[in-house]
C-alpha cells in the first residue's frame, strides 16, 4: 500500500512531533518516525474484500442479535460451545490431552452441567503448548493474525486469530459504537482510536472509518488531532480520557456523540464526571485479546455480556465451582469466535458480579452489575505532565510488538521524573540478550511520550520480586 507520509508540528510546551500516515481507507497517527514500526500486520486486500462481503450478509443479524430473547440467544450459544469443543477434542493437543484425563469425549456433551464440570484452562497451560499444542492446524502459523496479552500478570501470552474471527470481531464492534451511542452510530461516522497499535482493518469497505492515534502522543497534540478530524466517536483508555480533559476549552466536540473507554478500571462516578465535562455519554468495554469484547456497558445503565461473542461463566476463586448471582467471583470466559487457538474455560482473571436480580431490559444479553478492571500508575514528566498509565501500558506493548518479545513477568517502575527501572523475566523464546539490544527502543518510545531524555534499566532476576496487595505492571515511586 502506498503511503503519504507528513510530518505535523506539536505544541511548543513539548518537542514531540507527530506523523500522519495516509493511505487508501487508512489514515494513522504516530508519536514520531522514529519509533513507527516499519511492519504492521494489517489485513489484505483479499482480507477487505472479504469483510465487505460478509458486512453484506452478516451485519444485519449481527446487529440484531441483542433484541433477541434470551432463550435463542442461548440456544445459539449452546450449539457454538458444542462446536469448539469438539474442534477442540480433535484438533488441539492441550484441550484433548485435559478432556481425556477426566474420561471425558464430545459426544458425553449434553448440558451446560456437562460443559461446567469440564477442566478450566488458564494462561500458563497455553504459555507452556504454544504453539504447536494450541493452535489449530487447520492453518499456518504463519497465515494467521498474531496479537499478545500480559493484562495483570505479566505473563506474555501470544495469541494467534483466524481471518473468521477477525471480520466477526470487526463487525461486533460496528455493532458496539451503534449500541453505546444510542443507534446513532451510521456508516458514514469516524471513530478515533487512541490505543496502541491500528486494529486490522480501518473501515468495512468504505464504511464506518476508523482513524489511528498512538496513545504515545501527548494530551495536547491528540486535541490538535481531535479538532482536525471531529469524529463522533472516541475510543481510549480511561487515564487516556482523563489527560485529555484539561484543554477540553480548546477541544472542538461539535460532532461528539459518545467515548468508550477500556482496558483499565475507572468507576461509574469518574464515567459520570468526564460525561459532565464532555457533554457526552462516557461508556466502559469490559474486553480481553483472548475473549475479544466481553461486556459493555450501554445507555440502558447495564453492563450487558456480549453473548454472540463470549460464554462468561463467574466462578469462586479458589474451587472454581459456580458462585450465586449477587456474589464476586472469577470470570472464566469461553471465547465463541477464535477457532484458531480456542479459549475454552479460560481462567481470565478478573473478578466480576452478575446481579441478584437482572433489570428488566430491551436487550436479551446476560447481565453484569459490576467489576473489579486493571489498575496501574501515570508517570509525569519534568515539567509536571501527567503521562497516562494507558500511554505507559502502550508503551510497553509497543516495545514487546515491535521486538518480539515475549515476558513471563514484568514490571516498570519511575522511580524519577528522568529514570526508569524494568524488572523482568523473559520466556525461554526471548533471550537476556534480545531483551537488553531492545533498551535503546524502549528508552526511545518512554522518551518521546515523556518529552525529555530518560535513562532506562533492565534487570533480570532470577526470581521475580512479589509485592503484597493487588498487583501493579506500572508503578511510580513517588507521589504527585
Amino acid at each position: 500500500m502506498s503511503q503519504a507520509i507528513r510530518s505535523l508540528k506539536g505544541k511548543p510546551q513539548t518537542p514531540s512531533t507527530y506523523i500522519k500516515v495516509q493511505g487508501p481507507r487508512v489514515v494513522q497517527y504516530w508519536e514520531s518516525e522514529a519509533t513507527r514500526p516499519k511492519s504492521f500486520q494489517g489485513a489484505s486486500d483479499e482480507g477487505q474484500s472479504i469483510l465487505s462481503q460478509c458486512s453484506k450478509s452478516q451485519l444485519q443479524h449481527i446487529l440484531h442479535h441483542p433484541f433477541r430473547s434470551p432463550e435463542e440467544i442461548r440456544r445459539e450459544q449452546w450449539e457454538r460451545v458444542r462446536e469448539l469443543v469438539t474442534l477442540a477434542y480433535r484438533d488441539i493437543p492441550v484441550y484433548r490431552e485435559k478432556y481425556q484425563s477426566v474420561g471425558f469425549s464430545p459426544d458425553m456433551l449434553q448440558s451446560w452441567q456437562d460443559f461446567e464440570a469440564l477442566p478450566v484452562i488458564t494462561k500458563e497451560e497455553l504459555l507452556a503448548a504454544f504453539p504447536e499444542g494450541c493452535v489449530n492446524p487447520r492453518w499456518s502459523v504463519d497465515e494467521l493474525f498474531s496479537t499478545r496479552s500480559f493484562g495483570t500478570s505479566g505473563k506474555t501470552l501470544h495469541i494467534k486469530v483466524d481471518m473468521e474471527a477477525i471480520i466477526k470481531d470487526t463487525l461486533q464492534g460496528v455493532r458496539q459504537f451503534w449500541m453505546q451511542s444510542g443507534l446513532k452510530h451510521r456508516a458514514s461516522h469516524r471513530t478515533a482510536m487512541i490505543y496502541t497499535v491500528p486494529w486490522w482493518f480501518d473501515t468495512v469497505g468504505d464504511d464506518f472509518p476508523s482513524v489511528f492515534i498512538s496513545g504515545l502522543i501527548p494530551a495536547a497534540q491528540i486535541i490538535d488531532i481531535l479538532n482536525d478530524l471531529k469524529p463522533e466517536v472516541i475510543s481510549c483508555y480511561p487515564t487516556t480520557l482523563k489527560s485529555l480533559l484539561p484543554y477540553v476549552a480548546q477541544w472542538d466536540r461539535s460532532q461528539l456523540y459518545v467515548a468508550v473507554v477500556h482496558s483499565e478500571g475507572s468507576t461509574p462516578k469518574e464515567r459520570q464526571q468526564w460525561a459532565q465535562i464532555l457533554g457526552v455519554p462516557v461508556l466502559d468495554e469490559y474486553s480481553s485479546e483472548e475473549a475479544t469484547r466481553i461486556a459493555l456497558e450501554l445507555p440502558c445503565g447495564h453492563y450487558h455480556v456480549c453473548d454472540d461473542a463470549v460464554y462468561l461463566e463467574v466462578l469462586e476463586a479458589n474451587s472454581l465451582h459456580p458462585v450465586p448471582d449477587g456474589q464476586w467471583g472469577r470470570a472464566v470466559v469461553t471465547n465463541l469466535l477464535n477457532e484458531a487457538m480456542p479459549f475454552i474455560r479460560y481462567v481470565q482473571g478478573d473478578y466480576v458480579r452478575r446481579p441478584e436480580k437482572p433489570e428488566p431490559c430491551l436487550i436479551g444479553w446476560s447481565q453484569l452489575a459490576s467489576l473489579e478492571g486493571r489498575m496501574n500508575d501515570s508517570f509525569i514528566n519534568k515539567e509536571g505532565r501527567i503521562v497516562p498509565a494507558g500511554s505507559v501500558l502502550d508503551i510497553v506493548y509497543r516495545w514487546m510488538h515491535d521486538g518480539g518479545l515475549y515476558l513471563e513477568d514484568f514490571e516498570m517502575i519511575q522511580k524519577a521524573c528522568d529514570r526508569i527501572d524494568v524488572i523482568l523475566r523473559p520466556l525461554k523464546q526471548t533471550s537476556v540478550e534480545k531483551i537488553r539490544s531492545s533498551r535503546e527502543h524502549l528508552q526511545d518510545l518512554l522518551q518521546t511520550s515523556l518529552g525529555h531524555p530518560v535513562q532506562v534499566s533492565i534487570t533480570v532476576p532470577e526470581v521475580f520480586p512479589r509485592q503484597p496487595g493487588k498487583r501493579r505492571l506500572i508503578k511510580r515511586a513517588f507521589a504527585l
